[in-house]
């Protein structure tokens, strides 16, 4: 495989120079970082991704003391209102927690999405979820949702994601 795109990138710089070659590379490299979901159905994925970010866009979590309490309560909210967004025959499945090959995301939906949520999280925390996004990442489009953090946390983390070539993986705040 590393032979086809080393072969592939030179037929692209020749062809089409430097400019077109260099964003034929990049496109097959953001291919590559792309999730199974993503690459079995990428129109499916970014209707679900623009329907859940609508969605949680709404929410306004009520005051909880744990991490355990913000996802039940966000995994309600989308059991409640999912239904009311869908046409009559679909159906998207929203799962609590479910036990998986790549870990145990917080919430996963329609096989597609994956949540995993972090309630105040120190460095230890934050490092923590980006080893389990990291993973989730591979399987499905992936999201960390961040309740009560500082927004320069929020940003050094996204910075930090990019650096490890995660940039995928959508931050989602909630302060």
């Amino acid at each position: 495989m590393p032979e086809e795109r080393e072969g592939l990138k030179r037929f692209a710089f020749a062809i089409g120079g430097g400019a077109l070659g260099a964003l034929l590379v990049k496109t097959l490299y953001d291919d590559t970082k792309k999730s199974r979901a993503e690459k079995d159905d990428a129109e499916g994925v970014e209707w679900l991704c623009t329907l859940i970010g609508d969605l949680l866009e709404e929410w306004t979590p009520r005051s909880y003391s744990t991490e355990e309490e913000y996802t039940e309560a966000l995994y309600r909210y989308l059991n409640r209102l999912l239904p009311d967004q869908l046409d009559e025959g679909e159906e998207i499945v929203v799962e609590l927690r479910p036990t998986t090959a790549y870990g145990v995301p917080d919430i996963l939906i329609n096989d597609q999405l994956a949540l995993e949520l972090k309630f105040d999280p120190d460095k230890s925390g934050r490092d923590r979820g980006i080893g389990q996004c990291a993973n989730y990442s591979r399987e499905w489009a992936t999201w960390m949702v961040i309740i009560g953090s500082r927004d320069r946390l929020i940003e050094d983390l996204e910075r930090l994601l990019a650096a490890r070539g995660l940039e995928r993986i959508k931050v989602v705040s909630f302060t």
